[in-house]
């Protein structure tokens, strides 16, 4: 018995010894794989294209809904199945082997619904094309840092005692932040539903229709409601850009379930007033209810 229970423990001991010993074994540590963040819509479809077939599909809540296209099998087409879901995850796994995480929020209206990613990217994540070199933390950190900055634009508009400004375009890595800063001076309560930035012609030749181009952000800011006699600031990020002298931005931020549109028109010139976005500035502290 005194045997077997000295055999015992000596067995333990090395099986302890063995499994510190794989914990520190350096090529057997985890590597963090960053997440991808998307908004999905009840009545739009988000499509996913990746570079080889779609072999699994993982849904983190049922309130997802997932399937791939008819006739694509490597596009995956995403909806929400109930309107303000709790944020959830989902995974998709290629025929290469690689691992797609996402993060899903709902939006009424995403500013983007087509995603397509490149092959070799290394830790299981893709490249997003048209701007989307950058990850989140990117966005999030520039924007943190527009946010805080002092505006240096001046350019205004209002209705119904609700005023809409430009407060600054910022650059950094060939990226365009805006910093936009409504201001509710009416007791009820204002709720964003939408921001658009559209590009137009000025004027309109005779028998030729107006052109017109809505603009995809990159990355945008949460804009909840701001309460009577507040404000609040949004920043919206685009991939760098100009326009021609024959049209103008417009920039249109729309009320839920009411009537106070907010349209800022500017001229080509405007946008080229941009300044650099200079990480070691310090932060100026200004007062107002941040939109997200």
């Amino acid at each position: 018995m005194k045997r077997f229970c000295a055999t015992w423990i000596v067995s333990c001991i090395f099986f302890v010894t063995a499994i510190g010993q794989v914990t520190d074994y350096p090529e057997m540590r985890a590597k963090k794989i960053d997440p991808y963040f998307l908004w999905v819509s009840l009545n739009q479809t988000s499509n996913l294209i990746f570079p080889y077939e779609i072999k699994s599909v993982d849904r983190g809540s049922s309130s997802i809904l997932a399937q791939k296209a008819k006739g694509a099998e490597n596009v995956l087409q995403v909806k929400a199945a109930a309107v303000d879901f709790p944020e959830t995850n989902l995974s998709v796994i290629t025929a290469d082997g690689r691992l797609y995480s996402f993060l899903l929020k709902y939006a009424n209206e995403p500013s983007v619904l087509n995603f397509r990613f490149y092959k070799g990217e290394e830790d299981g994540k893709g490249v997003m094309l048209k701007g989307f070199e950058h990850d989140k933390e990117f966005y999030e950190n520039s924007s943190l840092q527009v946010m805080e900055h002092r505006g240096f634009l001046r350019k205004r508009t209002s209705e119904q005692k609700v005023s809409l400004s430009l407060g600054s375009i910022n650059m950094r890595e060939n990226v365009m932040f805006f910093k936009l800063t409504v201001r509710n001076s009416s007791q009820i309560s204002y709720t964003p539903d939408y921001v658009k930035f559209i590009v137009k012609d000025r004027k309109k030749a005779k028998k030729t229709a107006i052109q017109e181009k809505v603009l995809n952000p990159l990355f945008s800011t949460k804009h909840p409601t701001i309460d009577g006699d507040s404000s609040g600031s949004v920043v919206i990020v685009f991939p760098a850009f100009t326009i021609p002298r024959n049209q103008n931005l417009f920039i249109q931020v729309g009320e839920l379930n009411g009537g106070r549109t907010l349209i800022l028109k500017l001229r080509h010139r405007y946008l080229l007033r941009a300044r650099s976005l200079i990480s070691d500035v310090p932060f100026l502290r200004t007062s107002g209810t941040g939109i997200q």
